[in-house]
């Protein structure tokens, strides 16, 4: 039953995975890999099936329209055979059902490739536009509920608890403990959230970012970044605001020390048993990833700071037992270097 779950499962895109705790528990990967099989192969059959029996009935109706014209001295004729099957074979194509089933026949190999190589769940394509849908709708009915929009209110504060407080009216919903806030070139991690008056209904605590604190996202935020979306919705806005992500982050990882191989030490600890330093982050590496090197399967425990020319530790322990993998990730020491190197290229 839950191998039949896993693979009913494997459909989803992750939006609605992660809202049934039975599928975010259960390992999709064989799943995934069974129902991409069946799904190229079933679509691959009655493509062929369907082929076959639309050549004999478009032929044979075009043979006897010849015969009823009183031409089928014409039908012996080679080429005339010929251009009978292309004729149907192109009518085949262009066939509503056939660009669909040759569509899911590869959707199904994609699946199936995805599976067994990077053991990545990849859901089906009209559940992933039914999810798309009801994301725009949802923001949609948000939108019209907080009201309209207004920029966002940022007041220093010299508290020992937190240095500075913003008053917005959209929720920041990836605003947690693994975010770090870059506003006018200070670094902050977000410690507090409540309830404010509208129209800004939410604000955040936010205090400056210890040094040697473990950087893993960074969210350059700008008061007035959210007036942008209502205007900048437009495929040449999106594609224009993503280059300017992008050369952000790469002018912060410029200013990075150079890239070295990580240092792994083997530690014979009862928490954890591998100590891997890098220079760079690994914003991937949480409780869901599970790590692979030499030939031995890890989990993430505990993450924390390290020296100027390796800031980023992380401490692994072995795999229990009988614990499901849900990301696999092969390791190699050298992955800073070969990271930095793609991305020039």
């Amino acid at each position: 039953m839950s191998f039949l779950l896993s693979i009913l499962a494997s459909f989803l895109p992750r939006r609605y995975r992660t809202r049934l705790p039975i599928f975010s528990e259960m390992d999709l990967r064989n799943g995934a890999l069974v129902s991409g099989i069946v799904e190229g192969l079933a679509c691959l059959l009655i493509f062929i099936v369907r082929y076959l029996g639309f050549i004999q009935a478009k032929v044979g109706a075009m043979g006897q329209a010849a015969i009823d014209r009183g031409a089928e001295g014409v039908l012996a004729a080679p080429a005339v055979q010929s251009g009978m099957g292309y004729v149907a074979t192109v009518e085949y194509l262009i066939h509503p059902l056939t660009p669909l089933l040759i569509y899911f026949a590869l959707e199904g190999v994609v699946r199936a490739v995805a599976a067994a190589t990077t053991e990545e769940t990849v859901g089906t394509l009209p559940l992933h536009v039914v999810a798309w849908a009801e994301e725009q709708f949802t923001e949609w009915r948000m939108e019209r509920r907080l009201g309209p929009r207004v920029a966002d209110i940022v007041e220093p504060v010299y508290s020992p608890d937190y240095d500075l407080r913003i008053f917005s009216f959209r929720p920041q919903r990836d605003w947690d403990r693994m975010m770090t806030v870059s506003h006018e070139g200070q670094l902050y991690e977000v410690v507090g959230q409540q309830e404010g008056k509208p129209p800004r209904r939410f604000i955040y605590r936010l205090r400056k970012s210890k040094p040697g604190r473990v950087v893993r996202a960074i969210h350059y935020y700008d008061p007035e970044e959210a007036l942008g979306k209502e205007a900048d919705r437009s495929l040449p806005s999106r594609v224009m605001a993503e280059i300017r992500s992008r050369l952000a982050r790469r002018r912060a990882e410029q200013e990075m020390s150079p890239p070295v191989p990580d240092l792994v030490e083997r530690v014979a600890g009862e928490d954890y048993e591998l100590r891997i330093a890098s220079c760079r982050p690994k914003p991937a590496w949480d409780h869901l990833i599970t790590v692979e090197y030499e030939h031995v399967y890890y989990e993430v425990v505990f993450e924390q700071a390290g020296p100027p020319a390796y800031p980023y530790v992380y401490l692994l322990r072995k795999l229990p037992q009988g614990k499901a993998i849900r990301a696999l990730h092969h390791y190699q020491p050298d992955e800073p270097l070969v990271e930095t190197q793609s991305k020039r290229d």
